[in-house]
């Protein structure tokens, strides 16, 4: 894999991203520890070391070759809160001392609800135990309340993060304008119906939809009379386009819609259907009615995304070469 292939991955994969930085620790931060009690011959504490060291690097490699970040990740998060309970039983009050970044680092690894109970789980278990019976009762009370502070802390901490990432990926999804999903997540969306076609075979259409005629309407009423031709358009399409199927705004007043019609016949009349409809209930604001093009094709085995776009896009341009507000609907499925 090259380099710039593992950039890739570690940037747009947040828990691998996660389990990349945990190994790194594992690696630079337990490592001479490990060789330290290799060397005095203290074996227990050793094995603890190194399993920690083993579990971390094969999760690890587990999901880099798999993908599967998540069942990955939930796997570590319970491995680490294992670990950290019983570091604290084999090493004392060093192994005490561990358990807190234990704690942070199944925040960053899983969902909150999961860090959590292994954090509580694991200080129940060090209660019951008894390993804090040889402690001073405040030194025993002071670390089981800075524990439980560190998690609920911990616990803030995530669920707020969570919130900013879920409100950031939202705006990142949508296009600002109209509300439709937007250029990268079309992208996205391609790749998804792809891998799904190769495994099923259901037929996927695709449709690019463009209005005729646009830059007379910003040219002549403004770039605000524009815009609200195409917060109409997109409200139009939503109210046309089946809940099976998804809508998105490629970019100016192109429109894409990834369905799964019929055949080519169904992708024909869904189409069809659209262009009507845009016809007969779109309008400029000035009483002029407002058209659009279509172009589209369907999905064949074997086929690149980049090929199956460019088909429907070829068969836009031919709707737009031969009068504009008709549907052309490439005939090579």
């Amino acid at each position: 894999m090259s380099l710039k292939a593992i950039q890739y991955r570690l940037q747009f994969d947040f828990q691998l991203a996660v389990m990349t930085l945990l190994s790194a620790i594992a690696l630079i931060g337990i490592t001479p520890f490990t060789v330290l009690r290799a060397l005095n011959g203290q074996w227990l504490a050793f094995t603890v070391d190194f399993s920690i060291q083993a579990g971390i690097l094969g999760t690890y490699v587990h999901a880099w070759r798999t993908g599967n970040t998540q069942g990955a990740s939930l796997v570590l998060a319970y491995f680490i809160g294992t670990m950290a309970t019983v570091a604290v039983f084999v090493l004392g009050r060093a192994g005490q001392l561990w358990f807190y970044p234990a704690i942070v680092a199944n925040f960053f690894l899983v969902e909150r609800r999961h860090a959590l109970l292994i954090a509580l789980a694991g200080l129940a278990v060090i209660f019951l135990g008894g390993e804090l019976a040889t402690l001073p009762p405040t030194e025993a009370a002071s670390y089981l309340i800075t524990v439980i502070v560190c998690a609920l802390l911990t616990y803030a901490f995530a669920y707020r993060t969570a919130m900013q990432r879920s409100q950031l990926e939202a705006l990142a999804a949508k296009d600002p304008l109209t509300g439709l999903f937007n250029r990268r997540t079309l992208l996205d969306a391609l790749q998804g119906v792809q891998r799904d076609f190769q495994r099923d075979r259901e037929p996927r259409g695709l449709l690019v939809l463009d209005l005729d005629h646009f830059k007379r309407i910003n040219d002549t009423y403004g770039h605000l009379t524009g815009d609200h031709v195409l917060v109409s358009l997109a409200q139009q399409l939503e109210r046309c386009v089946r809940d099976v199927d998804r809508l998105f705004r490629f970019g100016g007043e192109e429109f894409v819609v990834l369905a799964i019609p019929e055949g080519e016949a169904g992708l024909a009349t869904m189409a069809e259907n659209l262009r009507r409809a845009i016809e007969e209930n779109l309008d400029d604001g000035h009483g002029e009615p407002v058209t659009a093009s279509i172009g589209g094709a369907m999905l064949l085995p074997g086929e690149s995304i980049q090929d199956w776009f460019a088909r429907a896009d070829t068969a836009l341009y031919q709707a737009k070469n031969t009068g504009r507000n008709r549907v052309v609907i490439d005939p090579n499925a």
